[in-house]
């Protein structure tokens, strides 16, 4: 525990605590020991293990991070509390900040999380009315492809597009990487810049950039075709099926192409290659001759398969997008 309260109420950091002063357990309110050294960074712990509301054995990298960010946060102006229990949503975030008498919480998260249980965690914020912000730690770092461990983070700023927050506790810096996209068969397309403190970081989302999806370019669109016309040659797994279903359906799947490769990037939502979506609803609208309610209806309902779980973004509006966007493009062209 890094943070505990004194006899007069007020929080104080261990590495600031007194020896000849007595702390206590923001919880249970049991007295605390100080202890301080050269190899263990200060921190309080209790007696007796009387208290199941604290975990005391956390990484370097976590103890570290929460702690640098709470005080981040106090030089923002922000009142910080650590490991705080919230007895109604029976959960203990690991920084609660106050600005304004306004509450938001901060989650440093460097260990493995359950999407379920991350969901559940931002839904118990939000039915409480909290602001809350993930923040990840270096095993979440993202690479040349997203994976459901990393898309459960993402969020949406209209200037900064999708975006995740890092803390890289070893150099006590923020970084963001920012204007996430993808498309099949190519790597994920992103920036990063990083900042030394809060103030620097909250006005990168305030400003009044309006974030767009890239083009692609004619060797990427050259390398997409490539490595689609080798999928057809291998014809494995879920790429045959989708053969198979063209085949049933007269179709020619290399004819499909150019319905099947957007002129844009997507969002980095899709845990599927897009034309296995995209080749379903080509099938229902054209082969099946579904009005576009009924289409657009049962796409919303299946589009969800091809997804990561995002549950801090609002999946039904991109969906919605997705494939009205889709829908007008094969409008305009044919098959």
């Amino acid at each position: 525990m890094l943070k505990a309260l004194d006899g007069s109420g007020r929080w104080v950091w261990a590495s600031n605590a007194a020896n000849n002063e007595k702390y206590f357990c923001p919880s249970c309110h049991a007295e605390l020991s100080t202890r301080k050294g050269t190899l263990k960074r200060s921190h309080f712990a209790h007696r007796k293990n009387e208290c199941g509301g604290f975990s005391e054995g956390e990484t370097p990298e976590h103890l570290q991070g929460k702690t640098t960010l709470a005080k981040f946060f106090e030089k923002a102006g922000y009142i910080s509390e650590m490991e705080s229990y919230l007895p109604k949503l029976k959960q203990r975030p690991d920084i609660v900040i106050q600005k304004d008498f306004q509450k938001s919480i901060i989650e440093f998260q460097c260990a493995p999380l359950a999407t379920s249980k991350m969901k559940a965690r931002s839904v118990g914020y939000r039915k409480a009315n909290l602001k809350f912000l993930w923040i990840l730690g270096q095993k979440y770092l993202l690479k040349k492809k997203m994976t459901q461990q990393v898309a459960k983070f993402l969020k949406w700023n209209r200037a900064r597009g999708y975006y995740l927050i890092y803390y890289l506790a070893n150099r006590q810096r923020f970084r963001v990487i920012y204007n996430i996209q993808q498309t099949d068969y190519l790597p994920l397309k992103y920036k990063i810049i990083e900042f030394g403190n809060v103030i620097a970081l909250k006005n990168f989302f305030n400003k009044k950039d309006i974030f767009e999806f890239y083009k692609i370019s004619k060797n990427e669109r050259i390398t997409q075709f490539n490595a689609f016309k080798l999928d057809i040659l291998r014809s494995k797994g879920e790429f045959r099926s989708l053969q198979i279903r063209c085949y049933l359906q007269r179709q020619e799947l290399e004819k499909l192409k150019n319905l099947l490769f957007a002129s844009r990037y997507s969002p980095p939502i899709y845990a599927t290659k897009e034309l296995y979506w995209k080749s379903d609803l080509i099938f229902m609208k054209k082969l099946n001759n579904f009005s576009d309610n009924i289409l657009s209806q049962k796409m919303i309902l299946e589009h969800k398969n091809y997804l990561f779980e995002v549950p801090l973004l609002d999946i039904n509006r991109l969906i919605d997008l997705q494939v009205k966007e889709m829908n007008r493009f094969v409008d305009s062209q044919e098959i």
